[in-house]
């Protein structure tokens, strides 16, 4: 079986309080990029076992989103979800706010689900990914969501535009860590819903709809915002932080400029994709 797990990005994300648990309540949009994918190979085998080439990632192989996806999946099948070798091959970076390992994950459980014909419904598949990263459920789904809670209760966004734009996602030779990304962030719950935003001119929403943790990262890494201003001087009509990242992305009506033309290219990993806006 192969997959090619999508990243996303939030055009727009508020952090509104901070719970008794210790996560954020949070209010924020996610957008699958379908043309931006990982590779995941999932294949029998007599014991498991699990492979990662591309991008290297830090920390252990055992602790990888996919093995424990992989894991969870096995447990709750009780002998039915039988060894398999993985093979997963990056082309998303890790901390850029762009939930690569969240999809692979989400990817893993859809996958043996199918080919060993588990028979989880959707809801318990979720609560699954839940239990794995609080972005996982939307790679479930994949088409654009409003997340809400801690980013795992979600409810697809349709906002009547039915148009299709161009995404650049320029992502900095650096990673910013969850932990880092939030400890700064000043939480705020007197702001209109974000779905009632994307009701208006797309060309207005960089007047209206933000991503919070822009306000405590920018002033620690300038660069990110010298990116996000020359995405608008090329045309861009909305651009911003992705998530918690440190990726920064433009939506463009058509076709941005060729990467050379960026003066940040040396320092980046450029991808486009296409955005679909239903």
């Amino acid at each position: 079986m192969l997959l090619f797990p999508p990243c996303k990005i939030n055009i727009g994300l508020r952090i509104l309080r901070r719970r008794q648990d210790g996560f954020h309540n949070l209010e924020l949009s996610f957008f699958p990029l379908p043309d931006f994918c990982d590779i995941l190979e999932i294949t029998p085998a007599e014991k498991n076992a699990f492979v990662c080439t591309g991008i290297d990632l830090p920390g252990d192989p055992d602790d990888n989103l996919v093995v424990r996806a992989r894991n969870l999946l096995q447990e709750a099948g009780k002998g039915k979800c039988k060894p398999c070798r993985i093979h997963l091959h990056k082309c998303i970076p890790s901390g850029a706010g762009l939930g690569g390992g969240s999809s692979d994950a989400a990817y893993t459980l859809a996958g043996l689900n199918k080919m060993f014909e588990l028979g989880f419904p959707h809801e318990r598949l979720a609560s699954m990914a839940e239990a794995l990263g609080s972005d996982c459920p939307f790679f479930l789904k994949s088409v654009p969501c409003i997340g809400e809670g801690k980013g795992e209760i979600l409810k697809e966004l349709h906002t009547g535009l039915g148009k299709t734009f161009e995404a650049v996602v320029v992502i900095p030779d650096f990673p910013i860590s969850t932990a880092e990304a939030y400890r700064g962030c000043i939480p705020d719950e007197s702001r209109p819903a974000l779905h009632t935003l994307f009701g208006t001119d797309y060309r207005n929403w960089k007047n209206g709809l933000t991503n919070d943790f822009e306000k405590s990262l920018f002033p620690l890494y300038p660069f990110l915002e010298e990116i996000k201003q020359e995405l608008y001087a090329h045309g861009a009509f909305y651009a911003s932080l992705s998530g918690s990242g440190s990726a920064v992305f433009g939506l463009f009506e058509r076709a941005g400029a060729d990467k050379e033309s960026y003066g940040f290219s040396e320092r980046c990993l450029i991808r486009r994709s296409r955005i679909a806006i239903v």
